[in-house]
């Protein structure tokens, strides 16, 4: 088995560049495919809490919770949950160093 986590430049129609992994263009804009709440939930989920504190603090139910990141999953066209979540954390990486 072979890992391929190398970045590739590619510039794009606008004359930004982006990375290129998988066929995917990184940054990705995550406004665009996932709804306000589902990006609360998941940045959540990458602080390290689980559905019940995310619910509780949301003051909303677990499968309300839960609900919301099987529709993230399939908008971000991720794998499962952990995939999620790292595409969460790579796009807000990827902002925050090109911010600061």
């Amino acid at each position: 088995m072979t890992a391929h986590f190398a970045l590739t430049n590619s510039v794009a129609d606008n004359g930004t560049q982006n990375r290129l992994v998988s066929g995917i263009r990184w940054p990705l804009n995550l406004t665009d495919l996932v709804t306000p709440r589902q990006l609360e939930i998941l940045l959540k989920l990458c602080e390290g809490k689980v559905n019940k504190q995310i619910a509780y603090e949301l003051d909303v139910s677990i499968a309300t919770v839960k609900a919301h990141i099987r529709n993230a999953i399939t908008r971000l066209g991720a794998k499962n949950r952990t995939n999620a979540v790292a595409i969460v954390a790579a796009n807000s990486a990827i902002f925050q160093n090109a911010a600061g």
